[in-house]
């Protein structure tokens, strides 16, 4: 739970003092031995206590936080802009957060985002897995994958297996005889919906020859017309 928000009440509680003496450590005031108000702020800051501050506006502000791995792909630049957007003409604003493909920041940026008080979470993962799952199932806001489809959480996107099969089955019955596969993020462990793609891909050429690239600079700067890049 040391994720989680927290309250000063349970930061009383944990300390085995009054909420008043968690009230007087955390605003630096008198009336508190130093050993006890060193307590209370190194609990404080292990649970990732945000104070909150309250007023008639900030009742009626609503957020949704946004977690993507960076703005290096257009794709997720596009996505950022067009759910901006739509957040807006509904009255909601967004705060938007990187992971940079590392797990353990991604939990950071969803403990942040909850601990400002967000309303939802549109989330593309590189987390994974069932300990992740039931971690995401401890917070008390929706939260919606994107991207990369996880099992706990509502997810929105493509099948992209079934997409990737029909794509590259098309490609094939142009009678083309070369196939490259150029896929980045492939080289990427944790991106899950990469690595579903590409098993689209494998099953429809069955066994046909093919190059598959990871690097931009592998691809060659002219290919002969019987070569057809499948781009993930």
């Amino acid at each position: 739970m040391k994720n989680l928000k927290i309250t000063t009440s349970l930061l009383a509680k944990i300390c085995n003092v009054s909420q008043g003496t968690v009230d007087r450590a955390l605003h630096n005031r008198s009336d508190i031995s130093a050993e006890t108000k060193q307590k209370i702020l190194s609990v404080a800051k292990k649970y990732g206590y945000r104070e909150t501050l309250e007023t008639e506006e900030t009742k009626t502000y609503k957020k949704i936080g946004i977690i993507v791995f960076n703005l290096n792909n257009e794709y997720f630049s596009k996505l950022i802009t067009e759910i901006e957007y739509i957040l807006r003409t509904i009255g909601y604003s967004a705060t938007v957060m990187m992971s940079h493909y590392d797990k353990e920041y991604e939990i950071e940026c969803i403990r942040n985002l909850y601990n400002m008080g967000v309303d939802g979470i549109i989330l593309c993962s590189v987390n994974s897995g069932e300990e992740f799952d039931n971690y995401l199932k401890l917070f008390d806001i929706p939260i919606v994958a994107v991207g990369n489809p996880l099992n706990s959480v509502p997810f929105v996107g493509v099948d992209y297996y079934q997409s990737m099969k029909d794509m590259t089955e098309s490609v094939l019955n142009k009678d083309y005889k070369n196939i490259v596969y150029f896929s980045p993020a492939i080289s990427y462990e944790d991106a899950s919906a990469q690595h579903i793609l590409y098993n689209g891909f494998i099953d429809a050429m069955d066994d046909k020859p093919c190059e598959v690239v990871t690097d931009i600079k592998e691809i060659k700067e002219e290919y002969d017309k019987n070569t057809a890049i499948i781009c993930s």
